[in-house]
């Protein structure tokens, strides 16, 4: 074949491999605002590629107990994520859930080695002190987590309901920490830290959670029929069935609240109403949440604040006023005011309070509390005022999420590391910048509008018979489908060789988002919180100049080829023709599977995440290395960028009259992008083969005559 590559290009790739690093993405907002920061573009790019495993492998690196949060995470990287600014967020906790359950995560055992002989105690089995115990394991230390219930858990198995958190599952990860060799001691209240350091601990871990309720502060609150939010949610975790009556009331906005109403619903209660001083807008709770319990037949009194509580006939007389909202409070919320004589009566079997919780620390732990009966602990070490003792998650911040949880057990971990080896713990400081500034409105014009894919729940009526998991899993198309609506935010293109720039504005014209632009000094900029990472413009930059901030696919287009070209090199079946293929339709949708399974004897498929990127230099470079034929094959109308389909013609057409300068036949070349119109493109591609192989063979014979 004749040499297609000039001088120019190979200098360019050389410079890509040399100088442009593996990963210069910025930190999505997703990640960010989680509190483990997971790597959550990632997995959910690759749950868009349908590679399953690899996504799982993902999650399993950045958490402890992805299972868990799979079910109960209040999901704050969703508030965070940029396509709320167009549509809908990505249903990130929901993708991670079909991750977990299609690659088999409860299958994976965990294994550690103990490296170290200091042995650490850990006060509470909540996901703070879970996670802590799994880190430590991790890194080498003996641990034992000291219960004072008979399992472990903490607030994941007593104050969550079945319906959102199976036991299965929890137990699952149990078994983890079990298998790792922690030491389990259950039914042991501790009482004493100077009997574990008696005991031959070197550290201790205080997590003893916030389960303690708060009170309303009212008339009759001790009567007779009141019950807390916490004891209520413990006893029907622990298998007892409180007798509630008929009519119940719930005082409280908070999750523990609604999670009271829809488990007294369960139990069989007739009517749940749900008394709540702010409006729908203040309410804390998980919206999707409210919405379910509505479903389900509770109803909430919004504006309303109990004042006093007394017994009559064997039921409770609740006395409530009317509240209006004025100015936010310290919450950010508005601050609920009573109306002068707008009190009312209302009658229930059962008052269910769930206005808070807080800590309830022992005094013979000798630690310091503060406001909110909350455990002091210096901000950097988590050390408390006594040495070698550590606290962390709801015991030292009041009550916070499982997540949050889990990413102070990680912490302490270390911290307790750093205390053991003498070393004084740094903050660690992220060397990637975060992306920052909303979406401007003509990029948000120019994205396409995708509806968000929900997760199939359980028809109200079937759920509120027992406790089973409300919300179902993805099948494989819709969870596909939902990934591929991520923005993959901090992963556009950048002017990595600004030298090389010839301000020809041709990225200006090529952009579906209008993202670069000419600044006041005549530099072309490509702002990094607009640019939608179509990788467009890295193609059609005729200086080269311009590389994605981070390599899509791990197996570079480039050396895929020189691995065919190794591959083919060794094989005797002609002739040799390459394929470039959506990633996503290969494996995701699977729209192109058959031809991953090989369209003809002497096919190769390079797997590219989206044809958009084939660049006119990687379609020259597959024929110089003895490709008698190429065809790119995209998802089209599938696909979630724009103008692919037109920039894949435009680059063929290009292509395409470069061979026929040198003499190769245009037909060896041809794309195929799927529509509604052309479904079945292997028939396609298996003539387009044939006509590579006529072509070649009538190239063979001319040789022969020649010769």
């Amino acid at each position: 074949m004749y040499p297609l590559v000039d001088d120019t290009t190979r200098e360019y790739q050389a410079n890509q491999t040399k100088k442009a690093p593996v990963d210069h993405s910025l930190i999505p907002p997703c990640q960010a605002a989680c509190p483990l920061h997971m790597e959550i573009r990632e997995y959910v790019d690759l749950v868009a590629q349908g590679r399953i495993m690899e996504a799982l492998q993902v999650i399993r690196s950045g958490n402890p107990f992805p299972s868990i949060c799979a079910y109960v995470c209040t999901h704050p990287c969703e508030e965070a994520c940029r396509r709320c600014q167009v549509d809908n967020p990505i249903a990130i906790r929901a993708l991670k859930r079909f991750a977990l359950e299609f690659g088999g995560d409860r299958m994976i055992q965990a294994e550690a080695e103990t490296t170290h002989h200091e042995k650490v105690a850990i006060v509470g089995s909540g996901p703070a002190g879970l996670a802590c115990a799994y880190y430590l394991r991790e890194l080498g230390y003996p641990a034992t987590i000291f219960e004072a219930h008979s399992e472990l858990g903490g607030m994941l198995r007593v104050g969550i309901p079945q319906y959102r958190l199976p036991r299965e599952v929890l137990e699952t990860e149990v078994q983890r920490l079990t298998q790792m060799g922690v030491e389990i001691r259950t039914e042991t209240r501790v009482v004493s830290l100077d009997l574990l350091f008696d005991l031959g601990y070197k550290a201790i871990f205080i997590t003893i959670g916030a389960h303690q309720s708060l009170r309303m502060g009212i008339e009759g609150e001790d009567s007779p029929g009141v019950i807390d939010g916490a004891t209520f949610l413990r006893e029907v975790n622990l298998g007892l069935k409180p007798s509630l009556g008929k009519k119940v009331a719930v005082v409280g906005g908070g999750n523990v609240a609604i999670d009271a109403a829809r488990t007294a619903l369960r139990l069989g209660v007739h009517k749940v109403n749900i008394l709540y001083r702010r409006s729908r807008e203040e309410m804390p709770a998980d919206p999707a949440e409210i919405d379910q319990a509505l479903e389900e037949g509770a109803e909430i009194l919004f504006l309303v604040a109990p004042t006093r509580i007394r017994g009559e006939n064997g039921r409770l007389c609740v006395t409530c006023v009317r509240m209006e909202l004025g100015e936010p409070d310290a919450s950010g919320r508005r601050q609920p005011i009573p109306i002068k004589d707008s009190d009312f009566d209302h009658e229930f079997d059962t008052l269910i309070t769930a206005i808070g919780q807080a800590p309830q620390t022992p005094v013979d732990f000798h630690v310091s509390v503060g406001r909110g009966s909350t455990i002091q602990v210096d901000t950097v070490t988590l050390t408390t005022n006594r040495r070698g003792v550590f606290a962390g998650g709801d015991a030292v911040t009041g009550p916070a999420t499982v997540t949050e949880a889990l990413a102070a057990g990680r912490l302490a971990a270390s911290r307790i590391d750093d205390y053991l080896q003498h070393r004084y713990p740094l903050v660690s400081k992220e060397t990637r910048e975060s992306v920052s500034g909303d979406l401007l409105p003509e990029t948000i014009e120019m994205i396409r509008k995708i509806g968000r894919l929900e997760p199939p729940i359980l028809p109200p009526r079937k759920r509120k018979k027992d406790f089973k998991a409300v919300e179902l899993i993805y099948d494989w198309e819709v969870a596909i489908n939902e990934a591929r609506r991520c923005l993959r935010c901090g992963m556009g293109a950048e002017i990595l060789f600004q030298d090389k720039c010839a301000t020809c504005l041709t990225c200006l014209r090529v952009c579906p988002y209008h993202v670069p632009y000419l600044d006041a000094s005549g530099t072309i900029q490509i702002p990094d919180d607009q640019c939608q990472a179509c990788g467009i413009c890295v193609a059609e930059c005729p200086a080269k100049a311009i590389v994605l901030r981070k390599l899509y696919d791990r197996r570079h287009i480039t050396e895929e080829l020189d691995y065919i070209l190794k591959s083919a090199a060794q094989s005797t079946v002609k002739p040799l023709i390459i394929g470039f293929c959506c990633q996503y339709g290969l494996f995701g949708t699977g729209t192109l599977a058959g031809l991953w399974r090989g369209p003809g004897a002497g096919t190769w498929i390079v797997p590219v995440l989206c044809v958009a990127k084939v660049e006119a230099d990687h379609i020259l470079r597959a024929f110089e290395m003895g490709a008698e034929g190429v065809f790119i094959a995209g998802c089209g109308e599938q696909c979630a960028r724009e103008n692919t389909a037109l920039w894949v013609r435009q680059r063929v057409e290009k292509v395409r009259r470069a061979l026929a300068q040198i003499g190769l036949e245009p037909e060896r070349l041809q794309s195929f992008i799927l529509s509604a119109t052309r479904e079945n493109l292997a028939k396609e591609i298996d003539s387009f083969i044939e006509q590579v192989a006529g072509l070649y063979l009538a190239s063979v014979i001319t040789q022969e005559v020649k010769s």
